[in-house]
């Protein structure tokens, strides 16, 4: 036997329970016309998948796979200071010197804790830079102090886990020795509230000491509260964590996977595989439905399994199995090894008469995390649009990309970039029209632009006035190295592609010519200055290291190629100023004036682009710190780990890289000659799907239609059309009809 048939399975919801779970169809509605076949032929199937082919096609969050079984991630993140972080104020800014102690409470509820890391956001102003022997003193609940040395601006403090407890839990730190001075960015009631809306846990567990620790007092002020951010990251497990199965087809596999023709369900059984521990409890749930993906509609809700039976009404063609863990009391972590399906239908016996000569389709891929997009109609927008001319820079455009690359070189020629800082208010806008349209009021302390981030944000909505989806990214390498980048979605290439319209530069493939998204970069970074497999760790990120990797390589062995287009003010930027220092003398394609790819160590996504549509919630001055915000959705792999401050982990890469303005459909013969469509799509903005059938145009809103074929070839032609008219790929079909005699 093979691996893949050696499972000991475990019937789902009840570990106990003997036997296989049977679904009889006696009170089965069949969705077909009577009399379109006769059901004379009963046809049955086995199906199973490994661990690790389920991973790959389900969805699941907290979740990762790890020696071949599907297992909880066990991330636990306790923090408050999240939602207020990131101020340049002078008032969101503590020290840490001779004589002063800084104290954070955290609660942490009731459960075994494995590892504890301390995560703290903190910089060196003596020494001034992390590596040169800054040392910081960590002491929790009273506990031997323990001496750390200050490595990356987010510290990596491992605590003993019999050194923390059941609700409150105290951290004091202090500086290690009497020379040393350290800064310390605060979130303030006032940001998280009044200013951006978003009400911190701001209660008051954060003090400090000016006397050794004899007096303290709050941190901020009375009418402006600070949290520290000092944070605990837990190897334990005490968040819901879910697994949703592809879209299982319990009968015969579709002509050309588009085209099914009608079955009548009679049994199935459905068997999971896994190993239960004490105290843990996963919910099973299904729905079911005869189109091929929710999206197209006709499928039930979500219903529990109880008692190990599937209700008679869910006995589609269709099914879903959604696998939940709520709690945990144990150490151990549940493991699904492996699903098994078994399944019976009838299949007609008189003969379809048809034949798929030809088919193009696009099949949605999902993703765990929501990601809204803005809508390209949004007012807001098509004001930008308007006030800013930005249809004359576009003009002469014959390609998308060629308006894409117009965008880019328009808003990196806008403004010389500059960094924001205390003496300016905090740049707590993400609209286009307020970053580039600033009052000339000598008492106003704003400038127009600002940093890499404002860039991001104002090409970003420039391309989605046009229909052009667009996102923000930031990256970062090495102690000072940080970006944000923006991902468009090319319906040139149907991929997502990075712009980077800070420089005004893009990457390509040398080969074919196509461009990259971030995650390519990221894996050819690995690839490129950490081969073998070898793990990267930030706390050895040093500018020595950097330099070390960068002169292995001749750029011109780069798989990739760079365009520059020239409109970027970055060359008039200070050239001391460390991000835009070159690493080595040789000239780099790949570096990009202190970014490229060599910043795609850490990748995190914001969760949205729709900024003007929905104001929250948003990273405070996101950039100016070092991402403390716990909302990004944060890369990693075998290569890249866990980074301890964040709280949301991306682990597949088709969880960031799904499909746009793509339609997924499938046919099914419901009488003689005659189909029913069933279409799904992912376009933001969506005002319509356009078919052409044979001659003729038909426009639809709803997710199908039916058409009679003539005799002979047919052609269905398919796309989705957003709100401003742009036109998604093309799906087709074609389908040869044999007339019967």
């Amino acid at each position: 036997m093979t691996p893949k048939t050696i499972f000991k399975f475990i019937l789902i919801s009840i570990a106990s329970l003997a036997g296989i779970m049977e679904v009889f169809s006696s009170d089965f509605v069949s969705p077909y016309p009577k009399g379109s076949f006769n059901s004379d032929t009963l046809k049955s199937k086995v199906e199973t998948w490994t661990a690790a082919e389920l991973w790959a096609k389900s969805v699941s969050q907290n979740l990762k796979l790890e020696d071949n079984a599907i297992v909880l991630e066990a991330n636990l993140l306790i923090e408050n200071d999240a939602a207020g972080l990131g101020s340049i104020r002078t008032e969101a800014w503590d020290t840490l010197s001779k004589g002063l102690i800084i104290r954070k409470y955290l609660v942490l509820p009731a459960l075994p804790v494995k590892t504890a890391i301390i995560s703290m956001l903190v910089y060196p102003v003596v020494p001034s830079e992390p590596m040169s022997g800054g040392m910081l003193e960590f002491k929790v609940n009273g506990h031997k102090p323990i001496i750390y040395e200050l490595r990356h601006f987010w510290t990596s403090v491992p605590v003993p886990a019999e050194y923390l407890k059941k609700g409150k839990n105290l951290i004091e730190v202090s500086a290690h020795n009497p020379n040393q001075k350290f800064r310390i960015p605060m979130a303030l009631s006032s940001v998280s509230s009044a200013n951006i809306g978003q009400l911190a846990l701001h209660n008051n567990y954060s003090e400090r000491s000016s006397d050794n620790g004899r007096t303290w007092n709050y941190a901020g002020s009375r009418s402006n509260i600070a949290e520290y951010p000092i944070r605990l990251k837990l190897q334990a497990s005490n968040k819901r964590a879910w697994l949703q199965t592809p879209i299982i087809n319990l009968a015969d596999k579709a002509l050309e996977d588009v085209m099914y023709f009608p079955v009548k369900m009679e049994v199935a059984s459905i068997q999971i595989g896994k190993m239960n521990s004490k105290g843990e409890h996963w919910l099973t749930r299904i729905r079911s439905g005869n189109t091929h993906v929710p999206e197209a509609g006709g499928w039930t809700s979500w219903r529990a399994v109880e008692n190990g039976n599937l209700p008679v009404d869910l006995n589609h063609r269709f099914v879903q199995l959604e696998f939940s863990f709520e709690s945990v009391s144990g150490g151990i972590t549940p493991k699904i090894q492996g699903l098994s399906l078994n399944t019976k239908w009838r299949l007609p016996t008189n003969a379809l008469n048809l034949v798929v000569t030809d088919v193009k389709n696009h099949p949605l891929i999902r993703s765990p995390f929501e990601f809204n997009h803005e809508n390209p109609a949004l007012p807001a927008l098509q004001e930008f649009r308007k006030q800013f001319q930005l249809d004359k820079i576009i003009e002469g455009s014959k390609t998308e990309l060629d308006k894409i690359k117009r965008l880019r070189a328009w808003v990196a020629g806008s403004w010389d970039w500059f960094l924001p800082n205390s003496e300016l208010n905090d740049l707590l806008t993400w609209d286009a029209r307020k970053i580039l349209n600033v009052s000339n009021n000598s008492n106003n302390k704003s400038k127009k632009g600002g940093n890499c981030l404002y860039y991001a944000i104002v090409f970003a909505q420039a391309c989605q006035s046009f229909g052009i989806p667009a996102r923000i990214v930031n990256t970062n390498y090495a102690i000072w190295g940080g970006h944000e980048l923006v991902e468009v979605w090319s319906r040139d290439y149907e991929k997502w592609i990075m712009v980077d319209p800070n420089f005004d530069t893009m990457f390509y493939d040398k080969k074919t010519g196509i461009p990259l998204n971030i995650l390519e970069l990221h894996d050819l970074f690995l690839k490129t200055y950490y081969p073998g497999g070898e793990i990267i760790d930030r706390d050895k990120w040093s500018f020595e290291d950097r330099d070390m990797r960068a002169n292995r390589i001749n750029p011109n062995d780069l798989p990739i190629a760079m365009e520059v287009g020239g409109n970027a003010f970055s060359g008039q930027i200070n050239k001391d100023y460390v991000w835009w220092k070159s690493t080595f003398n040789k000239s780099n394609p790949g570096y990009s004036g202190g970014y490229g790819f060599y910043n795609t160590a850490e990748v995190r996504w914001l969760p949205r682009s729709n900024w003007l549509s929905q104001k929250l919630p948003l990273p405070v001055t996101h950039g100016r710190t070092h991402w403390g915000w716990d909302g990004y959705y944060a890369w990693t792999d075998d290569q890249t780990p866990e980074t301890p401050e964040h709280r949301y982990f991306v682990r597949r890469q088709k969880d960031m890289y799904g499909r746009l303005f793509g339609v997924d459909f499938s046919v099914i013969q419901l009488s003689e000659g005659l189909l029913k469509i069933n279409m799904a799509t992912d376009t933001p903005g969506f005002k319509h799907f356009e078919i052409k059938f044979n001659k003729e145009i038909i426009y639809e809103k709803t997710s199908s239609f039916s058409i009679k074929l003539a005799s002979g070839v047919n052609t269905i032609e398919i796309r989705s059309i957003d709100v401003l008219g742009n036109q998604g790929s093309k799906s087709m079909l074609k389908v040869n009809y044999i007339l019967p005699n």
